[in-house]
């Protein structure tokens, strides 16, 4: 009973037409990002003698974009074995993002020190996943390798589920 009385009190204007918003598309993902902190926690496993009892890993990283291609980072990882002992780490990397179908992945590697023994030149080799994607963060799962010196021994792979924001 009330609606034709309120359709018929509202002016009706033959100028007046209707505007819609549009709005971008494109929604701004993660993997787009030119610069990023990230935050791993991890496992390695036992690996002969040097390291008798698997361990936990702590990685704080950044990267920032500097071409098209390429991302500069630097990485800190803590390695500490159950039984005591470890190594930590710094490191310097270059990272490729890579984008295979809906998968992506960043393949890093790279020199650092590493206090293996002594302090030690090593080689630094990381694939990180992204398993969740979000507009501002991320979810990832990482295994990375640490070669010290020109020597033929690995050190653990270490294995991570880390956070990039």
């Amino acid at each position: 009973m009330l609606t034709p009385a309120l359709v018929n009190a509202l002016p009706t204007d033959s100028k007046l037409t209707i505007k819609t918003i549009v709005e971008d598309s494109n929604i701004v993902r993660y993997f787009d990002n030119e610069t990023f902190w990230g935050f791993s926690l991890g496992y390695f496993p036992i690996l002969e003698e040097d390291f008798e009892s698997g361990g936990i890993s702590v990685d704080l990283y950044t990267e920032n974009k500097i071409s098209k291609i390429f991302k500069l980072g630097w990485s800190y990882q803590l390695n500490i074995a159950i039984d005591g002992g470890g190594y930590m780490a710094f490191y310097g990397y270059l990272s490729c993002p890579l984008k295979l179908w809906n998968n992506n992945l960043y393949i890093k590697g790279g020199l650092g020190l590493a206090t293996y023994t002594y302090l030690t030149p090593v080689a630094y080799f990381k694939v990180e996943y992204l398993l969740w994607e979000f507009e501002k963060s991320a979810i990832s799962l990482s295994i990375s390798e640490t070669i010290p010196g020109i020597q033929t021994v690995f050190l653990p792979p270490v294995i991570s589920v880390g956070i990039l924001f």
